[in-house]
Parts: structure tokens; C-alpha cells; sequence
């Protein structure tokens, strides 16, 4: 799988739908990355915190919208049986939705938190539980992609190296899972049971999603492709 990580990638595609799914997914996972550090830093309001969530999990639901309108339109290692590829980008669309949905319900979740005179129960329903269920959904569908006898989420024609990407946003999305159980807001104290479960799980969350977005960036094709004349020519 390292191999993924060391290949040459174009970090300038913006006329393919992939590139755009890939630099929303890692875009997005730094921010996740630097919201979680930020309450370690000294000097900064919670304000900021909120922005660079709530900018990040726009990016997510950017990106994952995207992944699910291209769901159907990928083919899957250029197989010849068209039935086949029909079967799977549809399995694709419905993981892809899931996602799309774990990423609205972040984005509802950080929008929430600009709402300072929310009641401790209102916090709960409106940033706690779509932050919680958010997670899941992203859990069930980095599930469903695994799964996939050719995942399509990223453009690997090998479907193992593909299922090992897959496996690391389960792993991420367990962890953020486990950030939010960790921000369960405690009634009568107005704060986060376990801050720092909550920032640590989604900073290992957004870690493992950053490194697995990177191999769906577009590869630089190679300088013997580039050689390669034309057929015909």
C-alpha cells in the first residue's frame, strides 16, 4: 500500500470530478486536524475553533456530494461486464449517500455551535447528536466501500490497495466516533465529558481520512507513458 503514498500525484485537476473529491477529502481532514489541536493553544477563542470545523466539514460534505453524483458514472477497473459495473456504481451511490449524509449532519453540528443561547438539552439535540450520528454514517459507509469487490472510491485498479484505503477511513471514522461519545455534553455542567477523547479521536479521525485521500489525487503518468507514441501516429 505504501507504494500509493510515493507515487507522483497532480495537485492541479480541477476538470477532474476525482481531483475535486480527493482535495475536499484532504482539505477538509486538515482542518478536522487543526480544530482538534487548537484547544491546546493558548490565546485562541472557541470561536475560531468553530470556523475551522465548520469550514472543514464543508469541504466534507463538498467532496462527498461530488462521490455521489460520479458514484455511477466510474468504471470499476475497466471491466468488460457492463451489468456488473451498473451493480457495483450503484452499491458505490448508496455508500456514497450515506457519506454525503454523515457530512451534512457534521455541517449541521458545527453550524449549531455558532448558537450561544442554546440550553444544555438543545445542545445535546442540535450539535451532539448529528456530530454522533455523523460519525456513524461515515462508519457505515467506509464499511460499505470496503466491501466492495472493486472499490471505486478511489482510482486504484488494484482492488486490494483500494479495500486497504477503505479500511483506514473505517478505523478513522471509529475514531470519530469515539470523539463524539467523548464530547457528550454533561447536564448541569455545560461541559464536554472527556474534551480530551473528543479532540484526540478526531484528530486521529482526520489523520487516517487525510492519508487515505491522498492516492484518489489524479497520478502523474510516468515518462515512458509519456513517450509512448500514439497508436497509428
Amino acid at each position: 500500500m505504501l507504494h500509493q503514498f510515493v507515487q507522483p500525484r497532480v495537485l492541479w485537476a480541477p476538470r477532474d470530478p476525482g481531483w475535486w473529491i480527493a482535495i475536499t477529502f484532504i482539505l477538509g481532514s486538515v482542518l478536522f486536524c487543526l480544530g482538534a489541536i487548537l484547544p491546546f493553544t493558548r490565546g485562541l477563542s472557541t470561536a475560531m475553533t468553530n470556523v475551522v470545523y465548520l469550514v472543514g466539514s464543508s469541504l466534507y460534505l463538498v467532496g462527498a456530494f461530488i462521490q455521489f453524483i460520479q458514484g455511477r458514472r466510474m468504471k470499476i477497473n475497466h471491466r468488460d461486464d457492463t451489468s456488473a459495473m451498473r451493480h457495483l456504481a450503484n452499491k458505490n451511490s448508496r455508500a456514497a449517500g450515506i457519506q454525503a449524509i454523515g457530512a451534512l449532519l457534521f455541517q449541521t453540528s458545527m453550524t449549531g455551535a455558532f448558537i450561544r443561547s442554546l440550553s444544555i438539552a438543545q445542545q445535546e439535540k442540535i450539535i451532539w447528536v448529528p456530530d454522533l450520528f455523523g460519525a456513524l454514517c461515515f462508519l457505515i459507509a467506509s464499511w460499505m466501500f470496503f466491501t466492495l469487490r472493486y472499490p471505486i472510491q478511489h482510482r486504484q485498479d488494484n482492488g486490494r490497495g483500494a479495500r486497504e484505503l477503505a479500511m483506514m477511513n473505517i478505523v478513522g471514522s471509529a475514531f470519530f466516533v469515539m470523539s463524539a461519545f467523548g464530547a457528550y455534553i454533561v447536564p448541569l455542567t455545560d461541559q464536554a465529558i472527556y474534551p480530551r477523547i473528543a479532540n484526540l479521536g478526531t484528530l486521529a479521525g482526520a489523520l487516517l481520512f487525510l492519508l487515505s485521500s491522498i492516492p484518489g489525487l489524479p497520478a502523474k503518468p510516468s515518462a515512458s507513458t509519456r513517450a509512448t507514441p500514439p497508436k497509428g501516429a
